[in-house]
Parts: structure tokens; sequence; C-alpha cells
């Protein structure tokens, strides 16, 4: 068992059930104005991608060329890139991948190239379990090994202190081979399947059987497989106390692969080793039970004492099923989500058949305890009992196959990062009362990030703030304004999609925070983006001549206030390059946003995400700067800028680009 211990609590990642896909790049439904470069798929856990990872069907049924898939993010994404290009119309991508619990999942997601319709963010189609008959098979195989060893050992026990004095020897023995063996040769099956990623065959001609243990998911079925081992010789030396405490190891195991553990790594694998373990007891003690009463009764012997007995033991059996069970759903699909979940997807259906053979069996558990009370002295009904001992078996089948379906997606599950971008960017950002709103459009999507006083936006920060957000987008040529549908993915990160329409679209954002208060702010976003970087390098340089001008400015952490008293300063256009960010004429995103030739104004807005810093700048018909909102982390500075009656044209010598 030291042994088992130590495979166990070896390296591990925190989630070991079926991996989900969250994110797909182009999006899951979506649709992209042009061929994507790549495809990428985001899960919630480590994977590992099979042979022919993916694949890319085209509008015909045809296959389209993609690269080799590679890993990313430790693990978590499957990249490919795309080798031609794609013509308009509908695709569809098959993936492959084994989840960190060993099991090979596949699945399937349309996107469409030219077309804006039908564009959401969703997790993907419900993916399946290569080969799950098998598996379920196996699993259901194995929990009844558990069952009618386990809780037989249990049962066993009990009939003995019940029975009358020098009748004990006469009632039938616990079937508790049977069970070892049932349990053993299922345990040695899901290990060989495992090893043939979900194939027996290939499982069992493989060359390198030492490879189970390089994974925890081949670690549990090693632990499962020696327990049952273990438990038999202990069985065959009538050690039969010994073999109960191996046995217990299995359910201990089963956890670590189960859904739950995902969700809540640590107390998931609890929650399913209490429940598989009082589950076990229960129906195999009962199983036992019913064995034996069937058997006093024909020797005309009472089998009260018994019933009595396994009746106030399955009762506080029940009751920690019912609990663990509960909270073990309520952790896959959150309670927001729970009716969704049980009549929306083929493991809520599963789950509620479940339910429902549960609430049976709690009746038909309730009419035998009833009947004992009101009558002790008659015979209790041999068929209400033998209806619970099916009815159990039921269960056992039906946690069998959960345990080999994808649990549901969520199509609100927060990411583990942000999803990347496709195609040209564009970054905007603006201040909500004490919080910093940075937001980056690409194709088909817009990812925002919130920053508050104590934080920072860099890759090592911490930050401890609970964030809530709610965005409005008004597109190019539709007055009303629609909601959008975020997702999170991180602290302070946020994701929607989007149909950008071409022209001006602006985003209105609500933002909060648990430790500052928040409020309202806006940003606009230009589709498509018109990215300037000449028109930068020569604002700098422009501004960079110019000897003297009258900066107004206000700074404020907190909008909510205002924008902060305002300051007056004589400064050179170098001193004001100096404070800037954009001082080196160089920004990640340069995108002009409008241009109104009347006016002779030209509006752009720069982004350096990586430092959460965003500016948006307002051009004169001489290229200087007249306006500039500055919005970083920590705070955000308005400016105006007053310039002089220069004595010469500050354009003469600049014959430098406008865009």
């Amino acid at each position: 068992m030291l042994l088992a211990t130590a495979m166990l609590l070896g390296p591990a990642p925190a989630a070991q059930a079926h991996a989900t896909l969250l994110f797909a790049t182009p999006t899951v439904e979506g649709a992209v104005p042009t061929s994507p470069e790549q495809i990428q798929l985001v899960f919630d856990q480590a994977v590992r991608p099979a042979e022919s990872a993916l694949e890319l069907r085209g509008p015909g049924g045809e296959q389209v060329g993609l690269g080799e898939a590679a890993s990313g993010e430790d693990g978590r994404t499957i990249t490919a890139p795309v080798l031609e290009e794609l013509a308009v119309g509908q695709y569809v991508v098959d993936w492959t991948a084994t989840a960190a619990d060993g099991d090979t999942m596949t699945g399937e997601f349309r996107f469409a190239v030219g077309s804006s319709a039908g564009l959401a963010l969703g997790g993907g189609a419900q993916p399946q379990v290569e080969g799950w008959e098998l598996l379920t098979l196996l699993r259901w195989g194995m929990f009844a090994g558990l069952t009618l060893s386990l809780g037989g050992l249990v049962g066993a026990r009990l009939t003995r202190r019940t029975a009358l004095a020098g009748t004990e020897q006469d009632d039938p023995r616990a079937l508790l081979r049977t069970g070892v063996l049932l349990g053993l040769v299922s345990a040695l099956g899901l290990a060989v399947t495992l090893l043939g990623d979900g194939s027996l065959v290939a499982g069992a001609s493989t060359r390198s059987p030492w490879t189970l243990v390089e994974s925890t998911a081949g670690r549990v079925a090693a632990v499962e497989v020696l327990s049952f081992a273990v438990a038999g010789a202990a069985m065959l030396l009538r050690r039969h106390a010994w073999a109960g405490l191996v046995l217990v190891a299995v359910a201990g195991a089963e956890g670590f692969r189960a859904h739950p553990q995902a969700a809540s790594p640590g107390w998931g694998a609890v929650l399913i080793f209490v429940h598989l373990g009082a589950a076990s007891i229960w129906v195999g003690a009962l199983v036992h039970v019913v064995r034996v009463g069937h058997s006093r009764r024909n020797r005309e012997l009472s089998a009260a004492t018994a019933v009595v007995a396994y009746a106030r033991l399955a009762l506080g059996l029940f009751a920690l099923v019912l609990a663990t069970g509960t909270i073990s759903g309520l952790l896959l699909a959150g309670p927001a989500g729970l009716r969704d979940t049980l009549f929306g997807t083929t493991y809520g259906r599963w789950l509620l058949a479940k339910i429902t053979l549960v609430v049976v069996i709690a009746a038909l558990a309730l009419l035998a305890r009833h009947h004992l009370k009101s009558r002790p002295a008659l015979a209790q009904p041999g068929s209400t009992a033998r209806l619970e001992v099916v009815g159990l078996a039921g269960v056992l089948a039906v946690s069998a196959l959960l345990t080999s379906l994808s649990p549901p997606v969520l199509r609100d599950a927060e990411l583990p990062f942000p999803p990347p971008p496709l195609g040209p960017i564009s970054a905007a950002g603006g201040r909500a009362g004490w919080i910093g709103v940075g937001a980056t459009a690409s194709e088909g999507q817009l990812l925002v990030r919130l920053s508050t006083p104590d934080t920072e936006m860099s890759e090592d920060a911490v930050d401890t703030n609970t964030y809530d957000l709610d965005a409005n987008l008004t597109a190019a040529g539709d007055p009303a304004s629609r909601h959008l549908p975020l997702r999170r993915c991180g602290p302070g990160c946020f994701v929607a999609a989007i149909d950008w329409q071409r022209g001006q679209n602006t985003v209105t954002f609500k933002a909060d925070s648990s430790d500052f208060p928040g409020g309202t702010t806006a940003v606009t976003v230009a589709w498509p983006p018109r990215q300037a970087p000449a028109l930068l390098r020569r604002t700098v340089r422009i501004m960079g001549a110019i000897p003297e001008l009258t900066l107004y400015e206000q700074v404020t952490s907190n909008t909510n206030t205002g924008l902060g008293d305002e300051v007056r300063l004589q400064l050179t256009g170098q001193q004001l390059l100096d404070s800037d960010p954009y001082g080196s004429g160089v920004a990640p995103t340069v995108v002009v946003i409008d241009r109104d030739d009347n006016a002779g104004e030209t509006v752009m807005a720069l982004g350096y995400p990586g430092e959460g810093t965003y500016v948006r700048l307002t051009l004169d018909h001489h290229g200087r700067i007249t306006r500039e909102t500055l919005t970083a982390p920590n705070h955000l500075t308005t400016r105006s800028i007053v310039y002089p009656e220069e004595k010469h044209d500050l354009h003469t010598h600049d014959p430098g680009p406008r865009t």
C-alpha cells in the first residue's frame, strides 16, 4: 500500500478528468472574413495530441491540408498551421487528443470563411470518448467487483453479529472472491486500454507496458490493479480485514481520475472517494444481506435482526452518497447552469436517470423500513429487497457510463488564459471609476483586461480583486446597442465574440471590483484597423521640433470624482515626448480611428497591451498633437496642448507621409 500511495502522490497535474474544449480559433460556430493562418484549440487541462490531432474538411467534405499539430501553454493548446488558402464556405474541424485521465477524446466544430453569420463564443461541440462503450463495461465491472468485495466484507460482518448461535455457518458466504476477480479483470482491461490510447487491442500488443506509470492516469490504473491483486491474496490467506483496507485504495484512486477532481483539485478526489466507498458498501452489504435473508427464511429462521442492522447502516450510507453526489453535480455544472446541464446535455440526462433510480431505491427502502416497523414478526418482503438490489446495480452501471462520458461543457466556463488574437488588432483603453479598462480588438473577438491601482498588467502580477464587467456594443450604422456575452479568461480578463461592422464601433463598459468602486467608460474601435506606424513616426518628428508649447494636464485615479485639477506647464515638444510612452515613435498598435478633412483633424489610437497603457491622440492639420488621453493601470491623464503663433512653417522640411 505504501507503493500505491507513492504512485498516486507522485507529480500530477491539477485536473485529472476528461479534457474540455474551452475555446477555438477560429471561433466555434463562428465566422472569419478571410482564410485563417492556423487552427488552435484551447483545453481546460493539458492534453496530448494524437497522430492525427487536427483534420480540416472543406465545404464539399474534402480534406484540407494542415501542418503538424503542436502543443503549447503547458499542453493546454493544440495548434496546426493551415497550408492553403481557404475559399469562401463552411469548414469542419475534427480533433483528437488524449486527456490527463488517459481517455482519448474526439470532437468536431464548424466555422465559416467569408461570412459574418453565426458568430458565437462557445465551448465547442460536446466531445466524445473514443471506445466509451468498452470503457463503460470495464468500469461497471470494476465498480461491481469493488461492491461485491468491499461491501460483501461489511455485509458478512453484519450478518455474523446478528446470527443465532450455531447457525452462522449455514449462512451463504459473501461473494468476496468473485468480486475481487471481477474487479481485477476489469481493472486490467482498463489499464491495457489506457496503454493503447483507447484501444484494447493496441494496448495488449504494446511492447512498453512500463509506460503505464509515466502518467497520473496510468498510476491510477496501476494502483487499482495492484489493490485488487493484493486484496485477493489477503482473502486467500483469510486476512479479510487487510483485504478491506486494501480495497479502500481503489475508491481513493478512482477519485483522482473522476470529473469533480478537475473542478476542485483535492476536494474533488475526496468527494468521489467518499461517494464510491459509501455506495460500494451500501450496495454490496445489501446483496449479502438479501442472500442471507433468503437462506434464513428457507431454514425457517428470522432475518429481521440482520435487516434492521443493515437498515441502520444504510441510512447513514445513503446520506453520504446523496450529499457527495449532490456536491459533485454542483461542482460540474454550478447552481446557475444546473438546469441547462441536466436537460440540455447527454451527461445531464444520464445524471437525471441516476437520480431517478436513487429516488426509486430510497422509496423501496422506506417501504421496507415501514414494513419492518409495523410488522416486525412477519417475514420481510423479499421482492422489495431484490428490486432494490437490481436498482442499485443499475445505479452502478449509470455511474460507470457517466465516468466514460465527457462532463458538460459550460458555455461561460472560465478560460485558463486569454485566447490569442486572430488577424489585425486594434487596442484602446479607458478608466471606469478606480478601474483601468484595456480593450484589444481582433478578428471576431474582443479581449478586455481590468486593473486597479494596486495591480499591474504583467505576466507575474497577482491580482486578488474580483471583477465584474458588463459590455454593450453600438455598431457602425446601427444606433441600437446590444449586450455582449462575456467570458472570463483569468483575473481581470474577459473575452467576447464580436462580429465587427465596418466603420466605428463603440463598446461601453460598466466595471466593478471587490476592492475598488468602478464606473462606466467607452472605447471606439475602427474596423478594419488601419495601421499607421508611419503617421506616429511623423508626429514624433514634428513634435520634437516644436520649441514651445503650453500643456494643460489633468490626472485622476478615480473618474467618479472628475478628471482632476488642471495644471498648466510650459514645455518643449521634446520634453512632452520624453514624458510619453510613444516618444520613441514606436507602439505595438497604431490605428487611425477617425479623420475629419473639414476640421483638419486626425484621431489615432496607440496600444501597449503588455503594459496596460493606451493613448488616444488628436492631431491638427499641421500634424501636431492638440489633445491626448492616456490610460495607464493606475491613472487617467487628459491633456490639451496650445501652440503659440509660429514665425515659420513647421512642415517646410517634412515631406513624410500622412498615413
